[in-house]
Order: structure tokens, then sequence, then C-alpha cells
């Protein structure tokens, strides 16, 4: 009797369907984390833009029309964003800047929100 080793072609089908299995969750976890990775700079880059934001408008003094009540767009030469100042009392107003951002896990568009106090004077 000859003595024949090797796979039969259940055992190859089989092992390439493992394969292929674990391959294919291989590349969905790559391509997740990728999605992860570019939202989460497209966030970051939101904020830096929002904190840019802010302090380009705290450089206005308290009573200018930059700071007056309701909301406004600040831009430059590279963002553009909407804020919203309210008044707390007569010497504090805050500044709410929002940036929206592409959101690749979630889908479409997320926001990023910093808020500031603003006061006119330390000590009445």
């Amino acid at each position: 009797m000859a003595n024949r080793s090797g796979f039969t072609l259940v055992e190859s089908v089989l092992a390439v369907m493992i394969l292929g299995i674990a391959l294919g969750a291989c590349i969905l976890s790559f391509s997740m984390a990728m999605r992860a990775v570019n939202t989460a700079g497209n966030q970051m880059a939101a904020v830096h833009s929002c904190r840019n934001a802010l302090e380009a408008l705290r450089t206005n003094s308290f009573s200018s029309t930059a700071l007056q009540l309701g909301a406004g767009t600040f831009s430059n030469a590279t963002i553009s964003c909407t804020y919203t100042v309210t008044t707390v009392d007569a010497n504090t107003k805050n500044i709410s800047v929002s940036m929206p951002y592409r959101n690749y896990i979630h889908g479409g568009f997320s926001t990023n929100t910093l808020t500031t106090s603003l006061v006119s004077t330390l000590h009445p």
C-alpha cells in the first residue's frame, strides 16, 4: 500500500476560508483605525482653529464691536468659525467659538466648541 501524505481538497478549502476570514478581520480593523486617526486629526485641527479664533477675539477691547452681544463669524486666511458673545454681568462676557470638523467614524460632521470668559477689570 502506498503512503499518501498531503492535504485533501476539503482541508485545503477550509484552510483558505479560515485564512480569508482572518485577513478580512485584519483589513477591517486597519480600516477602522485609519478612520479614527483621520477623525482625530480633524478634531485636533478644529480645536486649534477654535483656540486661534478665541485668542484673536480676546485681543479686542471689552467694548469693541467684535465683542457685542450675539453671534458672528470669525475668519482669517486659514479658518472660518462661528462665535457667540453673551453677558454674564457688567464686567464679564462669555465667548463661545464653534468649529465643525469631518467625522469619519460616525459619518458627517461634528463640532468642537470652546468657551472663555472676558473680564473688563479684575478689581472694579
